[in-house]
Formats: C-alpha cells, structure tokens, sequence
C-alpha cells in the first residue's frame, strides 16, 4: 500500500530526518484528500523500521492528521538533554518517561489546546534558545525565520538551514527521478 502524494509529501517536508540530520519532522495531510493516512503511517512504519524510522499520528483533529516522521534514538536523545527535559517536565511531562510516553503525552496536549503546544519545538529538535525565544516573544521580533524562528545563534541556524535545504533538493531530486521514500533513505550517505 504505497501513495505517491503521501510519499512526494514525506520527501519533500521530511528530507533533513528522512538523511540522519534531524531528529524528526511535523507533516500535515488532509482527511478528505488522504483519508487513508492512518493505514499509511503504520505501512510506512513497518517498512522504514529497519532504516530507523518512524511515523505517528499525533493529532487527528478537525480536518487534518498531524503526522510526526522521527528518527527514535535521535529524537530520544535529544529529548533526554538535562535542560530540554526541565522545560518539559514544566509543561507536565513525565520526569524519567520513555520516548513512547513522552510521545502521548504530547497527543493529549494536542488535544488539550487550541493552537499548537510550544514545546512542539523541543519534539522537532530545534535549540532550546529559539524555543525559549518563541514562547518568550509569542513568535515575534525572531532574528531569523527558517525552518523555525531563530531567536539564539543565527550563524549557526544558517548553516543548519542550508544542510537541511541540500537534504530537500536531493530528496525531492530522487522523488522525481521516480525513487521511492524507502531507496532514498537508503542513500542518506550521499547526502551527507
């Protein structure tokens, strides 16, 4: 059970995670064009689990899934970093819980909210300086915007940025030759 658009989707928005050089991405895809994403992710799941990958539905509301595409080591260690773990353990998270249940418990904050939970950026791997910007200045007066509001080291943003962009012209690159999400991650080496 394959779906181009799912995966053109995945390759496109996911390709720095999808090439080992970030710990996980956040995609959006519509119930009423892609009503089969949860049937999706687990296919998916299954079949990326030996490149060390994983899909999850984190949020099924209104007319979207939120779909979270991690790398498990990568993102759990990130997550375990001594003051990342701090600022989630203030947004109620468990204080020496699994990946697994850090993960639902981000689900039921998606749930819990109107808008999207700021610690979000923790989950996505972005500095903590920028999420403590974001949450400080409620996404505004950021010294650079990318792939996240930059409010620290923007030197370093910017060349984080362009790695993640040559990830993105090679994913999409192969996509279009007609390379499949499952070969790609497979050449992650090239692009590294």
């Amino acid at each position: 059970m394959t779906c181009e658009k799912f995966e053109s989707v995945i390759g496109y928005h996911c390709s720095p995670v999808l090439m080992g050089q970030k710990p996980s991405n956040l995609v959006s895809f519509s119930k009423e064009k892609i009503p089969v994403v949860p049937e999706l992710t687990a296919f998916y799941t299954k079949l990326l689990a030996p490149e060390g990958l994983r899909m999850e539905i984190v949020c099924g509301c209104g007319k979207h899934y939120l779909v979270l595409v991690y790398r498990p080591d990568m993102l759990e260690s990130f997550l375990s970093q001594e003051e990342v773990r701090e600022l989630l353990v203030q947004d109620g998270y468990p204080e020496n819980g699994t990946l697994e249940e850090m993960l639902a418990y981000l689900k039921v904050r998606f749930r819990q909210r109107e808008d999207f939970p700021h610690e979000i950026g923790l989950f996505l791997g972005y500095p903590l300086e920028d999420v403590h910007g974001f949450r400080k200045y409620k996404g505004s007066n950021c010294k650079l915007s990318g792939y996240w509001k930059v409010y620290g080291d923007v030197a370093q943003a910017k060349r984080t940025f362009a790695r993640y962009d040559r990830c993105r012209e090679f994913t999409w690159g192969q996509i279009s030759r007609g390379c499949s999400i499952s070969q790609i991650v497979r050449m992650k080496e090239l692009c590294a």
